[in-house]
């Protein structure tokens, strides 16, 4: 995640609507961002804490608190902020966001747990 984010600050238009540059890294979608590599960070750990015992209704809580509720907690704010808007404002804005980011933290725990036979971790636990 952060080589992305350092990919779109050189210019690279990796967002969507062909974004890029370092414009985007402060404007208001700067928080949401910059969040990215903490809830990456955030998920990673957590599913594997849980490898060894994984379920996919676990992995998509993972997926919901770390990818969507932290994202939105950091990137809402900061964007009110930008934009001179009330975080209250911000956040409830966020809120329109919630249903389709769910879809997909839903489809990233159901991917992530077929992706499982062949996962790096289940070598390194087994042969552990």
């Amino acid at each position: 995640m952060i080589l992305f984010i350092l990919l779109v600050a050189l210019g690279l238009p990796l967002l969507s609507g062909g974004r890029g540059g370092l414009s985007v890294l402060v404007g208001p979608s700067a928080g949401y961002l910059l969040s990215w590599p903490l809830a990456a960070f955030c998920i990673g750990y957590m599913t594997e804490k849980i490898w060894n015992h994984v379920k996919t209704w676990k992995v998509i809580i993972i997926n919901v608190v770390f990818g969507v509720l932290l994202v939105s907690f950091i990137g809402a704010p900061v964007m009110a902020i930008i934009t001179h808007t009330s975080i209250w404002a911000g956040l409830v804005g966020a809120t329109a966001f919630l249903p389709g980011d769910c879809i997909k933290a839903v489809i990233a725990a159901i991917i992530a747990l077929q992706l499982k036979a062949i996962s790096p971790l289940e070598e390194k636990m087994h042969n552990s």
